[in-house]
């Protein structure tokens, strides 16, 4: 580290906080507490923790107390902020907390993430560049089961190892990914109708700005969603951000949009394909269940393909996405 440290700052949203229990958001703060305790020992000053949540004041109460009995180290070792934006989605919360930081660093990371050991110096290292002005992290699904091994082999965060190439294409993990405040506090998470459209949106600005997105290898893995619904669900609004993201940064033609649904089912058939044969070993799958996998992964995008093809072609409107009660992120 250089003699001279940056002060940073953290933003830890909590709206999928609804979705885990409390137990597993316990393990992550204790992770993150590791994390910051390691790097104030190198010689960086006191964080401030901004826990931003879509409740009201009430809301803020009870989230102060279940923090203080599931990390009660945490507001030793930081300045603990708790800002709230009732009703706010996934990416107002991530604006909502900006205001509220101090650090010359903005950190992102979610509730339903666990940092892994270094996580913390491996975000900041970057940073002694003064060019660098972004910085992402290496974020993974974990799992557990069959559901969710299937989910680590088709969703668009790479595997947890063995997959650096897949990494290095993906975009702005808004979990796991740091700015530098002057930039962040200018340039704000976009909004858009869609669910997970933002960060690309941003990444954009990034690049029209003329700055480098920095890949570090600060690892977080991410919790599994669970269920059918939100199988379903997510299929759907995984299609409809496609055709989203397609329509701002390519073409609003209703044609173009019509036949990249298509050709984007094509490319998804072919990579679900791909990764499932070649890393579903890895997770530890057995092969009679590796048919089984790939058949749910064909069967996700192609529920995709119908949200995509559906709002290009205008069946349905672009309303804005909500995460609902039993989804996770």
């Amino acid at each position: 580290m250089a003699k001279s440290l940056p002060s940073y700052s953290l933003v830890l949203e909590m709206e999928n906080a609804r979705s885990v229990d409390l137990d597993e958001v316990s393990i992550g703060l204790t992770a993150l507490l590791r994390e910051i305790s390691a790097v104030s020992s190198l010689g960086f000053a006191k964080p401030r923790v901004v826990i931003s949540h879509g409740g009201d004041d009430a809301d803020t109460l009870l989230l102060r107390s279940n923090i203080a009995a599931e990390a009660s180290q945490l507001e030793q070792v930081t300045d603990l902020i708790f800002s709230a934006s009732p009703g706010g989605r996934y990416y107002d919360l991530k604006n909502n907390g900006i205001p509220a930081t101090d650090g010359d660093i903005v950190i992102f990371t979610d509730s339903d993430t666990v940092v892994e050991p270094g996580w913390l110096s491996a975000m900041l290292d970057p940073f002694q560049d003064p060019a660098t002005v972004a910085v992402n992290g290496y974020t993974y699904l974990y799992y557990d089961d069959f559901m969710s091994r299937t989910f680590a082999l088709i969703w668009f965060f790479p595997m947890a190892q063995m997959d650096t190439r897949f990494a290095s294409k993906r975009a702005i993990n808004a979990n796991n990914v740091a700015f530098r405040r002057s930039w962040i506090t200018n340039h704000p998470f976009p909004e858009n109708n869609g669910f997970k459209v933002s960060c690309t949106l941003l990444m954009r600005e990034l690049d029209r700005d003329g700055h480098k997105l920095v890949s570090a290898n600060a690892r977080v893995y991410h919790y599994p969603p669970r269920g059918w619904q939100f199988f379903r669900w997510r299929a759907l609004v995984t299609g409809r951000d496609a055709d989203r993201k397609f329509r701002v940064l390519k073409s609003s033609h209703r044609g173009r949009r019509i036949a990249k649904s298509l050709s984007h089912w094509l490319t998804m058939t072919w990579r679900t394909t791909r990764r499932v044969i070649g890393h579903a070993r890895q997770t530890g799958m057995p092969v009679w269940q590796i048919p089984l996998s790939l058949l749910v992964g064909l069967a996700f995008y192609s529920l995709a393909f119908w949200g995509q093809f559906g709002l290009a072609l205008g069946f349905i409107g672009d309303e804005v996405e909500v995460l609902p009660d039993f989804a996770g992120g």
